[in-house]
């Protein structure tokens, strides 16, 4: 199905979308549920008894379930005070009218497959505010209370969370696919019920059952990507080798394990995977797997007894974590952290998935705005750092701060004379690494064979153009290309301002060249072939298109590009075979060198005409 028509056909039909927009580069495999017949909200009340009432709904949704209905809903963190074993509602001092789950039943479902569409910037959608509700002074203060619990022992690890405030204007429908491109997940949510708007953008799975076996992956320990292939490593070994994180992912999965044990078969409980590290768009995450075989046929009420709210979003012990968070947080969490859940009977078995609600926005419209809440927050224990974890909240806003990234393709430029690429195992490297950093799909034999194609049987020197797609297809051009017989020289000078050291494309090539694009311009203005780029703090990076080399004396050196720019594979060959060294350049160094080499794999070495700005 194209994009055009599933969008049209929702718009028309509706329903609730649980959507993987990761496991199929290019697409989303959407499971679609329509044709609502009712819809149900439970709110807490002092005035009925709210126990029997949540009993009997929890019912509703295993009967419609079997009799072949699909039910889907939303569980909030308050019900917690329902299924914590010690905990009740009528003690909880929860005030009247806070929501404790919904759903709605569905008469149909259809899987489809989708191309995710190009919604860079939507017109009809703008983000008027994101408002952080606990400063850097407020939040110390309420870690501070959080290790005080730690250190005393009454828990051995807190999620303390704290509130966003957002605000929309326009097609919601639009923003959310617009925010999948930023966020892939298996466990996306579209959810329109009575007056609000589910968006739902979470990569974390609460459970999933299928006929008697259960599976939880929980998620905890994060780390912020890198902007560089090695920094992104770095950052990725450093969340794998962390003591702190790693305490924390091993207590939360020893509380599913406890958990699990009270439903599952006896010797069914087994950890899977323990410290896996997984890649997003903006962070490293670390995720476990804990599975098991029911001991009783699947039932609402016995699995959220046993299991709700999830333990990565409380800490351990659960209860009195619980209990901790309600009084330290001070505020209701609402949908975020509780959960998010598709039901059916598949071959005549239940299927059910549910979601931890984290990177989630509930919305209800105000005019021509939609205003709600979504909510960050990180995992403490006593070794961790006040600043850190303030931090590391607010990298979890990230994905919807953070511009779009246009569409693009990852592109390399080689040389090849007689069939024979110059570099080649560097240049698929390089586009492999770039490749994982933006979740490429990347086959080394699959790029090996379209090159093959493109130049196979030339005895001509070409410039190859070699393109990779986010659905992991290549392509290439091949075009006609002159080596001069002397060493060309180019004239340069330094860029009109410094580089943003943040641009994640200045340290990856792709067709993204928009800066490059417009110094080339400058460029031609000034009479000039080529510029010098720098930083903020006037470190030297690279020129527009090619890297730089200086000699001191016997030496030879290049810049270390941590804070921008390329990293270009004849640079790279260079530096493995130790014909130069990687370090710190300043505009002085570049004006008092010996020498001044260009290069690139392409042209190889180029003179340098370093002329003043005019």
């Amino acid at each position: 199905m194209t994009w055009e028509s599933f969008e049209e056909d929702y718009r028309k039909t509706g329903g609730f979308l649980f959507e993987d927009s990761l496991s199929l580069p290019g697409y989303t495999i959407c499971d679609w549920y329509f044709d609502s017949i009712e819809e149900v909200q439970v709110l807490y009340s002092k005035q009925e008894p709210i126990s029997e009432k949540i009993k009997t709904n929890l019912s509703k949704l295993d009967e419609f379930r079997e009799n072949g209905y699909f039910p889907c809903g939303a569980l909030f963190f308050e019900l917690g005070y329902f299924f914590i074993e010690g905990l009740n509602l009528e003690s909880s001092g929860l005030k009247e009218g806070t929501p404790l789950f919904q759903y709605s039943i569905y008469k149909q479902k259809k899987r489809i497959q989708y191309p995710n569409p190009t919604l860079n910037n939507p017109k009809e959608t703008n983000l008027q505010t994101v408002n952080v509700e606990w400063n850097r002074e407020t939040y110390t203060q309420k870690w501070e209370k959080t290790r005080d619990a730690l250190v005393l022992g009454e828990s051995y690890e807190l999620n303390l969370c704290f509130p966003v405030s957002i605000s929309i204007e326009g097609d919601l429908f639009l923003y959310y696919q617009s925010l999948k491109s930023k966020q892939k997940t298996k466990y996306s949510v579209y959810y329109p019920f009575q007056d609000s708007k589910i968006l739902s953008f979470s990569p974390e799975l609460f459970f999933e059952v299928n006929g008697d076996f259960i599976q939880t992956e929980p998620m905890k320990g994060t780390n912020l990507r890198g902007n560089t292939s090695k920094q992104d490593e770095e950052n990725k070994i450093t969340l794998q080798s962390s003591t702190k994180e790693r305490a924390e992912n091993v207590m939360i999965t020893d509380l599913y394990r406890n958990d699990l044990g009270r439903i599952a078969k006896q010797g069914t409980v087994q950890v899977t995977d323990l410290f896996l590290v997984k890649g997003l768009e903006t962070v490293w995450q670390m995720v476990s797997k804990v599975e098991a075989k029911l001991k009783s046929p699947f039932a609402w009420f016995t699995i959220l007894q046993a299991l709700f709210p999830s333990g990565s979003v409380v800490g351990a012990p659960k209860r009195r974590s619980f209990e901790l968070l309600r009084n330290i947080e001070g505020f209701d969490r609402g949908l975020y952290t509780g959960s998010l859940f598709v039901s059916e009977m598949l071959d005549g078995k239940p299927w059910i998935r549910s979601s931890v609600t984290i990177r989630t926005m509930e919305l209800k419209k105000n005019h021509q705005v939609w205003k709600g809440n979504y909510g960050v927050g990180s995992g403490i224990t006593v070794l961790s750092d006040v600043d850190a974890e303030y931090e590391e909240c607010l990298s979890k806003l990230k994905f919807i701060t953070n511009p779009n990234l246009p569409e693009f393709e990852i592109l390399e430029t080689l040389r090849s004379f007689h069939s024979r690429i110059f570099l080649k195992n560097l240049h698929l490297e390089r586009m492999e690494r770039t490749a994982n950093r933006f979740g490429y799909p990347f086959s080394r034999e699959k790029a090996e064979a379209a090159l093959k194609t493109l130049v196979n049987s030339s005895t001509e020197l070409l410039r190859v153009r070699f393109l990779l797609n986010a659905k992991g297809e290549f392509r290439g051009e091949t075009f006609p290309f002159t080596k001069p017989k002397h060493r060309a020289t180019v004239t340069l000078s330094f860029a009109n301002q410094p580089v943003n050291s943040d641009d994640l494309f200045l340290y990856h090539k792709t067709t993204n060249r928009t800066y490059y694009n417009e110094q080339q311009e400058e460029n031609k203005k000034k009479g000039i072939e080529d510029c010098i780029l720098f930083d903020t703090n006037g470190e030297i990076l690279e020129t527009n298109i090619r890297n730089l080399f200086i000699r001191k004396k016997n030496e030879w050196f290049t810049p270390s590009l941590e804070r921008g720019g390329l990293p270009g594979v004849f640079r790279e060959a260079l530096l493995k075979r130790n014909r130069v060294k990687e370090t710190k350049l300043y505009k002085s160094d570049l004006e008092t060198a010996d020498e001044i080499l260009l290069g690139n794999s392409l042209r190889g070495f180029e003179r340098a005409n370093l002329i003043p700005n005019p």
